[in-house]
């Protein structure tokens, strides 16, 4: 099994029999300026402060990889309902400090004749939680 990283306990990998990855990892940094008018003049810039940084990124969860689609979107809904701080490392690299999870978009994609989840998509927003 090659591990391509966790977000707490939640494991990215990939393996013969399971693939349970995410895709479009995109993290944003924001600095806050308060803007001072002047009388006929462009605005000068003050420095406030760095804001808290944003990551968003996908997961394909299948079945037919060896994921149970439904478990992993209650688990990582349950993470975002508790407030569960949590750490990103991809490839035995940290990414930012902690993170929660602010928001969860689930799309179902395909069910069976059961009405058993086989295929879903995970959107997943996440902030940085600083230390106090």
């Amino acid at each position: 099994m090659a591990q391509v990283g966790t977000l707490g306990d939640i494991v990215f990998k990939v393996s013969e029999k399971t693939v349970q990855t995410f895709d479009g990892l995109q993290i944003e940094s924001k600095t806050n300026y308060a803007k001072h008018t002047r009388h006929n003049k462009k605005p000068l810039l003050e420095f406030q402060y760095n804001d808290t940084d944003t990551a968003s990124f996908s997961m394909y969860l299948s079945a037919f990889l060896g994921v149970n689609p439904k478990t992993m979107q209650e688990k990582i809904d349950k993470y975002r309902k508790q407030g569960k701080i949590l750490t990103l490392v991809i490839g035995g690299k940290k990414y930012g400090t902690k993170w929660v999870i602010t928001s969860h978009s689930k799309g179902y994609k395909r069910f069976d004749n059961k009405g058993n989840l086989l295929i879903a998509e995970s959107k997943v927003s996440l902030e940085e939680y600083p230390e106090r």
